[in-house]
Formats: C-alpha cells, structure tokens, sequence
C-alpha cells in the first residue's frame, strides 16, 4: 500500500464549478484525521480542520472567505465539487496495481511559507500523514510515501522570485524527507494566475528544483496548457481549474507517479 500527501492551495484544496462523478475509486482510499480513519476514495475529498484541530465547515456560498481562512488550517473541495485527487489515484492504481491512501492537506491563499517547518501548516501535513501512516500499518504493509505538490499561485501574486521560491520548496522537501520519510516530492507545474512575468518566476523554479534535484519528481506541466482552453477553467473562479480541468492534472499527473514507481520497481 503507497500513501500520497496531496498539498498545495486552492487548486489543490479544490476550487471547481461541479460536482461530476462521485464514483468510488477502487483500490484508493482517503485518510480522515479527525475520524482516524480510512474511507473509500470519491468525491468530494478533504477535511475541514480548524488551527485548533477541531471540525470545521466547508468553504460554501455564502461563507465569508477571510473568515473562513483565519479559522482553518486545511480544508475540503470548496462547495463540495470535484477535486484532482480521485482521478490522479484512478491513474496511479491502474499503472502500478497498488493499493494507496490519499492524505489531502490543502488550504486556498496560502504562500510557501504557510507550509514551511515551524508552521501550523507544516505540523498539520505531518500530524495527519504520520496519524495515516500509523492506521495503514495496522492493516498492511505501506511500501512508500509520495507527496504531490500544487501551489505558488500566491508566491506570483506576492512577486517572490524564483531563487526564493527555490530556497522555499527546497527547505519543505527536506523536511518532508526527514519527518515523514517521503520518496519523492512530485509537482505538479502551477499555471497562470497573474498572466504577467511573477508567474514565470514559479514556473521556472518548479522546473529548475524537477533537474537539479533528484529528491523533486515533475509531474505534469499541461497547466499553462490548460489555462487557454475554456473548458479546462472554472467560469465562476478567475484562474481555478474547472472540473475538467481538475480531473486532466489529476489522470495526467497519477499517471507519470505510476510510471515512476512501476519502472522502479522493473529495475531491481
């Protein structure tokens, strides 16, 4: 069994304009930390979870979003729509066979340092995965950790350069490696929030940690693709994917985690 943090911000968290398939996922399940349980994986994922690691509600209609973000610390797909994690878990069970347990830790707005060592943020991600790690294990044997990484919208609004966001990102995966003894830290490439060059600064930085850094693995990088095709976008939502959109990062990107691990796995 191979457990899958999915981090990042909204996108990640989940901001689309439909509800689409609520299928469950076969051999894929989802981690609730505040249940301590697992749960077969469908639509819609996540958990929202207060700073003070109590129940907290759904970003919905209506909700007030600057409040909403001051109480939580990670929530669920916004409205209760479709998110990227059951597809890209479709893709990876297929191509490896394995089973595997989604961990989704994500929260709109936030910039890098939201997630950095010393954070909520941060302990929330290691909180939740060691709490999955733990139940997994009562069950059966967990093989690797993964973690998936869709963020920098807010690096490109704040015009972090590409050296700090590489600092940044560098610094959280080896944190990540240490705390929670992850694999590889796989990314799937930001698209275009600010269409102008902060945007750039991310997007090169994402490729640059993916060659420079075996620890890094590149995902996907469609989403610039994406954001030209008006089917791909969310119509409500400046810059979020629709849920179309969300769930062609999720194939695409499960897709090449798969192909990793089962050509890994072909050499030894």
């Amino acid at each position: 069994m191979d457990i899958i943090i999915f981090g990042g911000q909204s996108n990640m968290q989940g901001q689309s304009e439909a509800l689409t398939s609520t299928e469950i996922i076969p051999n894929a399940f989802e981690y609730r930390y505040l249940d301590n349980k697992l749960i077969p994986l469908k639509n819609p994922v996540g958990e929202d979870i207060t700073f003070d690691e109590m129940q907290g509600y759904r970003f919905d209609n209506g909700v007030d979003q600057q409040e909403w973000l001051n109480l939580h610390v990670t929530g669920s797909a916004c409205y209760g729509h479709t998110n990227l994690v059951p597809e890209f878990c479709r893709s990876y069970t297929k191509t490896t066979g394995n089973k595997v347990i989604a961990v989704h830790i994500a929260k709109g707005s936030t910039v890098i340092d939201d997630w950095l060592p010393g954070g909520a943020g941060y302990e929330i991600i290691v909180k939740k995965t060691c709490a999955a790690i733990k139940v997994a294990k009562s069950q059966e044997n967990v093989d690797r950790v993964f973690f998936v990484w869709l963020q920098g919208e807010s690096d490109a609004i704040s015009g972090n350069s590409k050296y700090y966001y590489k600092q940044k990102i560098t610094e959280l995966c080896q944190a990540l490696k240490k705390d929670i003894g992850i694999e590889k830290f796989g990314i799937i490439r930001v698209g275009c929030f600010t269409n102008d060059e902060r945007d750039l600064e991310i997007i090169s930085a994402q490729n640059e940690v993916c060659i420079e850094n075996a620890d890094f693995l590149m995902l996907t990088e469609i989403a610039t693709e994406l954001n030209s095709r008006k089917e791909y976008m969310n119509p409500f939502v400046s810059g979020h994917y629709s849920a179309n959109g969300l769930e062609k990062l999720g194939m695409e990107a499960g897709k090449i985690l798969g192909a990793f691990v089962k050509n890994k796995r072909t050499l030894f």
